[in-house]
């Protein structure tokens, strides 16, 4: 008896590994696009940053500065390393906007405290000269799906990352 019921379960781990060989595929596509979606954000972080230095030097700076700095960061991602350089289409979209200049204050969007302060205080400039002022970079990337999921990630993904820097520039 115990030979007959042997023989019936020894095709039960074959049927076990074909049922669950789908999910662990899943599995294991979802880890490696969500490591990539999280490279991908540290990068457009890391452009925003460098763009919003370029530009902090002085609010002199020739327009398109911001997008070489954004575009050194970005050019190790997959689908921006073959392309040529241009941050007004997508993958890549860099823009860069004057909140004040020499205490002429426009409000930005962003929130120092959480209380409704606005970041681009432009009046209490401790430049004795009044040549502060403070720029806003917007960096998007259009990240591409390693594998598209049906019904669940068929899109590709905007990361969006905004820095606010205030420039003190010597005349």
């Amino acid at each position: 008896m115990m030979q007959t019921s042997k023989r019936r379960e020894r095709g039960n781990s074959v049927v076990e590994v074909a049922l669950m060989a789908p999910w662990i595929f899943f599995l294991f596509v979802g880890v490696f696009d969500m490591g990539f979606y999280a490279y991908a954000v540290i990068c457009t972080e890391n452009a925003a940053r460098a763009a919003a230095t370029q530009t902090a030097q002085s609010t002199l700076v020739p327009s398109g500065v911001e997008c070489d700095a954004a575009w050194n960061e970005l050019k190790s991602l997959p689908n921006v390393a073959q392309l040529t350089k241009d941050c007004s289409k997508a993958p890549v979209i860099v823009t860069r906007k004057t909140l004040c200049t020499q205490g002429t204050v426009q409000p930005s969007t962003l929130s120092c405290d959480g209380g409704g302060m606005t970041c681009a205080d432009c009046g209490g400039s401790s430049d004795p000269n009044g040549h502060a002022a403070s720029s806003q970079i917007t960096v998007t990337y259009q990240s591409g799906l390693f594998i598209p999921i049906p019904g669940i990630l068929t899109n590709q993904l905007n990361v969006t990352r905004i820095v606010e820097m205030r420039i003190i520039t010597e005349i």
